[in-house]
């Protein structure tokens, strides 16, 4: 006899962000992109407000250019030599199903330490996995963050 159980119960909800931190020496920047699937960035936003928030298309681009903005300078936060470092939003645009965030810190010199806080969708989604993949130069690391693990600090010169 054979049993069939229904698809359903072998579906694992799966939510990742990945945000590529690039070191450019020459104009002393880092520069950062954040891919988010749109749906759950959406569930996001319409978590907070009574809105009813509508992404790719915008349904109201100045309040989401806010929510975006204040959403990921409270959840993404990076440290040189134990300094916070402003990062400079500076838009987003929608790919397939995804939304792009770009962002941007400018004046900068190699620190001989980082740590990045990444709680990208954590509290809202406790299975969400973040990936940071770091690059300066030719060099590239890949770091897997979730909620057992919202800070990464590293020497710079093991990157």
């Amino acid at each position: 006899m054979i049993m069939l159980l229904p698809l359903s119960s072998f579906t694992h909800d799966f939510y990742l962000s990945i945000t590529e931190v690039v070191y450019v020496e020459e104009k002393q920047q880092l520069q950062l992109t954040t891919r988010i699937f749109t749906d759950d960035m959406e569930a996001y936003l319409n978590s907070l407000t009574n809105e009813a928030i509508q992404l790719s298309p915008d349904h109201n681009s100045l309040l989401i250019d806010g929510l975006i903005k204040d959403f990921f300078k409270q959840n993404f936060k990076i440290f040189f030599d134990n300094n916070q470092l402003e990062i400079n939003y500076l838009g987003r645009k929608y790919q397939e199903d995804q939304i792009l965030i770009f962002a941007e810190v400018m004046g900068l010199t190699s620190p001989t330490s980082y740590e990045i806080q990444n709680t990208i969708l954590i509290p809202f989604r406790p299975k969400q996995q973040n990936i940071v993949r770091i690059k300066d130069g030719s060099i590239k690391k890949s770091f897997l963050m979730d909620e057992s693990k919202t800070i990464l600090n590293q020497l710079w010169i093991n990157l």
